[in-house]
């Protein structure tokens, strides 16, 4: 088995280095090219489950992976 670690893309609160625990920070337009440049780096790798946060950073990077993958995600709660 091989697990694959991403974080979200850059927030406007990382720009002024605030911490943001579980603050629910959307992406800024960084943050979506980030996410977007990471997408296209995982194109050819099998990914057969997503697991995300439920904060707004988190679930706008995956959805941003998984577009046009439909992969099975997973929002755990948990934060």
């Amino acid at each position: 088995m091989e697990i694959l670690l991403t974080r979200h893309g850059q927030t406007e609160w990382n720009l002024l280095k605030k911490i943001q625990g579980k603050a629910d920070i959307e992406l800024n337009e960084k943050g979506i090219q980030q996410a977007e440049t990471t997408r296209d780096s995982l194109k050819e790798e099998r990914i057969d489950l997503i697991l995300c946060s439920p904060l707004k950073r988190a679930i706008q990077t995956v959805e941003i992976i998984n577009k046009g993958r439909n992969i099975r995600m997973i929002i755990d709660e948990r934060k």
